[in-house]
């Protein structure tokens, strides 16, 4: 069930114990495109995910187990012993309500050094022939651009990057390369890094 709110969020229940929240417009029926990271919806929408997370770790609600934030989204977990959708929606309405009010912090800037080519990315090859760019062109334009932390998941410190460079983006491979030690991949529209030892 789908039910709509102010500011562009609508709500769907997710499980008999959780209620996503979703920030962006629904897509039309039929097999949906991609939207590109990084548009200004993306961004604004993810801001709004950032916000009703924020307030709602500063006055967290009774009954509220988990909250797990997304590009476009916020799944809260509850108690479906002590609330019910309904409940958990009329409360999250009232947040949203107040999402102009909040400011977030400031983001942090953090720098991540990244090995190109060689044991370290025996991709960049494949990169290079199919975007028809050179090993330093690609790694110029990789390297040069500022990247949005979405959100965190898969695992402990897997970043989910939005990114704006169109110059290299590329198709996933069809196994992954196992990856030991530190890595960063790069696969159509996002950036996502894993930090697998120290």
């Amino acid at each position: 069930m789908d039910t709509l709110a102010g500011g562009g969020a609508r709500f769907q229940f997710a499980s008999d114990q959780s209620l996503l929240i979703y920030f962006d417009q629904p897509m039309e029926t039929g097999r949906a495109e991609a939207r590109p990271l990084q548009s200004p919806t993306t961004i604004e929408a993810n801001e709004k995910v950032g916000k009703l997370l924020r307030l709602l770790q500063l006055e967290p609600v009774a009954g509220v187990r988990n909250l797990h934030p997304a590009y476009c989204s916020l799944l809260v977990k509850f108690d479906a012993l002590k609330l019910r959708h309904e409940e958990v929606e009329g409360v999250l309405r009232g947040y949203l309500a107040r999402l102009e009010e909040l400011k977030l912090p400031a983001p942090r800037h953090v720098e991540i050094p990244v090995c190109y080519g060689g044991e370290f990315g025996p991709d960049l090859a494949d990169v290079c022939a199919l975007r028809e760019l050179t090993e330093g062109q690609a790694i110029d334009l990789h390297s040069s651009v500022e990247y949005l932390v979405y959100f965190l998941g898969f695992v402990p410190g897997f970043a989910y990057l939005g990114w704006g460079s169109q110059g290299i983006r590329r198709a996933c491979t069809r196994l992954p390369r196992r990856a030991d030690g530190d890595c960063l991949g790069v696969r159509l529209s996002e950036c996502s890094g894993l930090i697998a030892k120290s």
